[in-house]
């Protein structure tokens, strides 16, 4: 048994201990500055820094679905804001709209495979319900890649794209301790080939077609099914009577910004070892500026990610990286490998700023300069770099960047940072004791993961 449990753990982490360097045809293939514009482009843009906001936005642009709407998501769970979707998505696919979602295989597995409202959709004509790499115990060399992307598309018209799961957390007021997130919608005012919306409706089609992504069926419709279903039904018309905003005709350009240029960065999507892309065009992209400012909700880095933060420290003026406070943390295994290597990072030659205000930060962002900003999913971690599907949006806005570093400006006067030695407080920042059980909790902790910390 001991044997079986040893092959059995290395079969599940050897095939991802070794960290794959990225391609020279890659390399060859990204270019930095093509993510910059010289005029301004037929992509407009808004910035989502709201729950609430994001989850009326959803209801939104599914109503105004005509032809087709696609959605994928890490975690998708049938909690308030989940059934508030599944009600527009089941709305739109009685009227004729083809609904098309993918969820990673842990959320369909843990959330999903026998929740009667996720086959409520299912059992639909229109809806197709596929899952990313689902859990199976018999393969554990799969189980570590995950699909980590976040986005809505709407026709060929519009799209939303961020770090926002699927549930009560992220979407809606339904959560007395909601993370802060941010993402970004993007509006395609004339239809053309090279713009970002084709290129995030294309790498969807690449990771429907993988042979990775199964089919979620309802086989058989049960009592309890058609009760969902008709639940569902009665849901979207009391969504209309409480949010009577989602149903009124948008001004999307009203709505929106301008943009010179709005570029998808990815990751590869089969479930493997992954070349790091992302990583590799977020450090580029990092190097055409002076001033980068670096949003994230942890920071668990190997050795060739310090290496390459060193290496941009040593072509900018100044990197700066907000994070989560430990005490404010919501993902323990982050906050518990910052403990262990905050050192390590600060002497890269960046500049941490660990953020302590009302909520947990889960934004996913970087500007760069007063031109650049990217969104998305990615966390700057090995398992967003080398394990997980990612997708960020590097736009060309002046004021979508302003934007950002104004509440990223904001944000550090309600955090604390390393300086010669010595913590320097923001404005703002009002220190957390931690509980004694918080502390032996960390304290176990801080040595349990250091064999595991790659796989976090």
């Amino acid at each position: 048994m001991l044997a079986v449990v040893v092959a059995y753990f290395l079969a599940l982490t050897v095939p991802y201990i070794p960290h794959k360097k990225v391609s020279q045809e890659f390399q060859e293939k990204f270019s930095p500055q093509e993510v910059y514009g010289d005029e301004t482009g037929t992509e407009r843009v808004a910035y989502i820094d709201d729950n609430q906001e994001a989850l009326l936005l959803r209801l939104r642009m599914i109503e105004e679905a005509e032809e087709e709407v696609i959605l994928s998501t890490f975690d998708f769970r049938s909690e308030e804001s989940g059934k508030d979707v599944m009600a527009a998505l089941l709305h739109a696919a009685d009227r004729g709209v083809s609904v098309r979602v993918i969820i990673d295989g842990i959320s369909g597995f843990m959330s999903v495979r026998n929740d009667p409202y996720f086959l409520a959709l299912a059992r639909n004509e229109n809806i197709q319900l596929r899952i990313y790499n689902p859990v199976n115990l018999l393969k554990p060399w799969k189980m570590q890649a995950r699909l980590h992307d976040k986005y809505v598309i709407v026709d060929d018209k519009m799209y939303l794209l961020g770090g926002r799961n699927t549930y009560d957390l992220f979407l809606g007021d339904y959560s007395d301790t909601p993370n802060i997130d941010r993402e970004l919608f993007v509006l395609e005012e004339e239809e053309r080939d090279d713009t970002s919306l084709a290129q995030v409706k294309s790498y969807f089609e690449q990771v429907w077609a993988l042979s990775d992504s199964r089919d979620f069926l309802c086989k058989k419709e049960t009592d309890e099914i058609r009760e969902c279903t008709g639940e569902l039904k009665n849901r979207y018309e009391e969504l209309k009577k409480i949010y009577p905003s989602a149903w009124e005709k948008q001004d999307w350009e009203a709505y929106t910004m301008e943009a010179n240029k709005v570029t998808l960065l990815t990751n590869p999507i089969e479930a493997e070892n992954k070349e790091p892309w992302m990583w590799y065009c977020l450090t580029e992209l990092m190097k055409t500026g002076n001033q980068v400012t670096v949003l994230t909700p942890y920071i668990i880095c190997g050795q060739e990610m310090y290496q390459d933060m060193r290496d941009v420290c040593q072509n900018v003026s100044s990197l700066e990286i907000l994070t989560n406070d430990v005490a404010s943390g919501a993902n323990p295994w982050g906050c518990t490998d910052y403990m262990n290597q905050k050192k390590k990072i600060w002497n890269t030659g960046v500049q941490v700023y660990e953020y302590l205000g009302g909520h947990s930060m889960h934004t996913k962002a970087m500007v760069v300069d007063d031109r650049l900003s990217v969104v998305g999913s990615y966390n700057m971690d090995m398992r967003s770099t080398y394990q997980d599907t990612e997708m960020m949006l590097a736009v060309d806005s002046k004021e979508l960047n302003a934007l950002i570093r104004s509440q990223a400006e904001s944000d550090k006067t309600y955090s604390r940072t390393m300086r010669d030695g010595e913590y320097e407080m923001g404005e703002n920042y009002q220190p957390v004791e931690m509980s004694m059980g918080k502390r032996i909790f960390y304290g176990v902790l801080r040595v349990l993961i250091i064999p595991i910390r790659r796989f976090l």
